[in-house]
């Protein structure tokens, strides 16, 4: 006999429980997993706080010395050259005989002008004893008027003839004078272009030598007409934090063509006032003492010139800063656990640092370790500099 027995409701949904509840365990299980997979994928960074310094805003600039003052030695006059008076390269000092010409012939005109003065004085006395007798024998009628005008104009002429031969003989004294060719300025002296017994002609082309005072020595440097844009451009806009230096008092130092610092400090003392449409600059100039005279004529120099100053300035440092195909920079912040990168406009380099003149601002937050491996748009986790140091530390062990 076949018997049947009623099976509960509860026990023929045992096994569809069972298989639920696996599956729901596997479900709880994968997310569970998934969570730590999440945080695995994050990249770990450390990052570091843009903070407030103080500092000089300054421009590296290219020029070349310039002495302060030159002066071409000329002849006045023309003649032989008799005698040259100076030691070439040596230091001349204003007024100092150069150079002598042959003096005779303007001795010679220098005499016959004092003679013929002599001679138009001695005509001017009697010309006038002559003119007093003849106002005397007017007051008597003994002459007549018109023999008297007639006198009078003798006189006249004879002293007008007196003034002309006084300034024939100041010509003849200064060409004589000028025979001995003396120096404008104090300063070193090159080469001489002429030797004794050389023609020189009156205000030739060619100059007989040149003088340079150099103590001060001036550096003329260009400046790009847009770097001058910008610069002034940030002096508007950053208002109070950023401060342009007095021009008098605007500061420069010099760096050899070996890269040595040239010892004492200068400063500007002329910007041009108009762009060299060829180069597109503007012509600075700056001054510095040489008393030494270690500086010459045509060196080329860099000069770093301190045009103001900022007090809230934005560093960044140099192993934060990645740039891309077109050489521009940028930099990756932190925000809201993601990297976001951000394009900057950068100065020059202070120490380790770049000077950020556009792009960021205080209390910005970037990656500065592990930024090669950071993408935007990527999650990324922040660590201490401990832990990135243990963390690389331990990975070079294994």
């Amino acid at each position: 006999m076949v018997r049947f027995y009623k099976i509960a409701p509860a026990l023929l949904a045992l096994p569809f429980l069972l298989v639920g509840c696996d599956q729901l365990s596997g479900l709880i299980s994968k997310k569970e997993s998934a969570a730590p997979a999440a945080q695995a994928q994050a990249t770990r960074v450390t990052t570091v706080e843009m903070t407030p310094h103080k500092v000089d805003i300054q421009r590296e600039l290219t020029g070349r010395t310039v002495a302060y003052r030159w002066a071409e030695v000329r002849p006045e006059v023309s003649g032989i050259l008799k005698e040259r008076c100076f030691t070439e390269g040596a230091m001349v000092k204003e007024g100092d005989v150069l150079y002598r010409i042959e003096p005779d012939t303007y001795k010679a005109a220098l005499d016959k002008a004092k003679a013929d003065l002599a001679s138009a004085e001695a005509n001017l006395n009697v010309t006038r004893l002559r003119e007093r007798r003849t106002a005397s024998m007017l007051k008597t009628r003994s002459v007549s008027q018109q023999d008297y005008d007639d006198v009078k104009a003798t006189l006249r002429q004879a002293e007008a003839t007196v003034l002309s031969c006084k300034a024939a003989v100041d010509s003849a004294e200064i060409n004589y004078r000028r025979t001995e060719v003396r120096a404008p300025i104090s300063g070193r002296i090159s080469l001489s272009n002429y030797t004794v017994g050389a023609l020189l002609t009156a205000s030739q082309a060619s100059p007989l030598a040149t003088i340079y005072q150099t103590d001060p020595m001036y550096v003329e440097l260009s400046q790009s007409s847009d770097d001058l844009y910008s610069l002034k451009k940030q002096f508007d806009e950053r208002g109070g934090s950023v401060t342009s230096a007095n021009p008098s008092n605007i500061k420069a130092t010099l760096t050899m063509h070996d890269g040595s610092y040239y010892p004492a400090a200068g400063h500007l003392n002329f910007t041009g006032v108009d762009v060299d449409q060829n180069t597109n600059t503007v012509t600075l100039r700056a001054e510095f003492p040489n008393p030494d005279g270690v500086l010459l004529p045509g060196l080329f120099v860099r000069t770093s010139v301190v045009m103001g100053q900022d007090d809230q300035a934005i560093l960044a440092p140099q192993k934060a800063v990645l740039r891309d195909l077109k050489g521009l920079p940028y930099v990756y912040m932190v925000k809201d656990g993601k990297a976001e990168r951000r394009n900057i406009t950068i100065s020059h380099a202070i120490g380790n640092d770049w000077y950020v003149t556009d792009g960021l601002k205080l209390g910005d937050e970037i990656v500065l370790n592990g930024i090669n491996n950071v993408r935007s748009g990527q999650s990324v986790q922040v660590v201490s500099e401990e832990e990135m140091q243990a963390e690389q530390a331990s990975g070079g062990n294994q």
